[in-house]
């Protein structure tokens, strides 16, 4: 039997770094389905503002090691921090950088990258702390929200449950969370906000963030609402 689950991937990770100077988390994306191991408070807050709850990205993964993109020749090769996919068809590189980059006098991996990126037809973005710092208030809000999406990860009705949301927010097309719960007293608060937030990863609802967010006050709109 394989001994590679999530912890012991992310151990493994824990002990192999060469750095100690950052962060390593270990999170659950609802709109991959699957465990990711990001390692940065910047990369966290990248997945949380531009990733997960970002509609217009359908999907996205973060290249492994070996996972190395070039010119057709085959010479020049580099890495990107994130590969996405957008709602319009076009791949995305992102590349996620602590600090400020200057963009006239950016590093020679970044000139690669944006020359590499544009001779295979892809969308290159550089994420540094300028795209951030707009939306730092958000990252614990959001952060808040995936634990309800961790909490119903594995509950077996929670799919049932998404869909008595999805039938409600179609009929009301506005409210607030508080409404949601007061629908549907028989259900768990925990399972009817988790999946409120399955909704909004996939772009079927907007939720208000606030610093306080969740709450029965936070308020959600349909997307396609006028």
């Amino acid at each position: 039997m394989s001994n590679k689950t999530p912890a012991n991937t992310f151990l493994a990770r824990i002990r192999n770094r060469r750095s100690t100077r950052s962060y390593l988390w270990l999170v659950y994306s609802h709109k991959m389905r699957s465990d990711l191991i990001l390692e940065s408070n910047q990369e966290l807050a990248h997945w949380l503002l531009y990733l997960e709850f970002d509609a217009h990205i359908v999907e996205f993964w973060i290249p492994t090691a070996s996972d190395l993109y070039g010119d057709q020749v085959g010479g020049r090769r580099t890495r990107p921090d994130v590969m996405a996919k957008n709602a319009d068809g076009v791949l995305e590189w992102h590349e996620v950088k602590a600090g400020h980059v200057d963009e006239v006098s950016s590093s020679e991996q970044i000139k690669l990258q944006r020359e590499l990126a544009s001779e295979n037809g892809v969308l290159y973005r550089l994420f540094d702390q300028s795209t951030r710092v707009a939306r730092q208030y958000e990252l614990l809000p959001r952060l808040r929200l995936m634990h309800f999406i961790a909490v119903g990860r594995n509950q077996p009705l929670i799919n049932h449950v998404q869909q008595t949301v999805l039938d409600y927010v179609h009929q009301e097309r506005a409210g607030t969370f508080g409404g949601v719960l007061q629908a549907y007293p028989m259900l768990a608060s925990t399972h009817l906000i988790c999946a409120m937030v399955r909704l909004a990863i996939e772009g079927v609802v907007t939720v208000e963030i606030e610093d306080s967010t969740p709450t029965q006050h936070t308020a959600w709109s349909l997307r396609d609402a006028s």
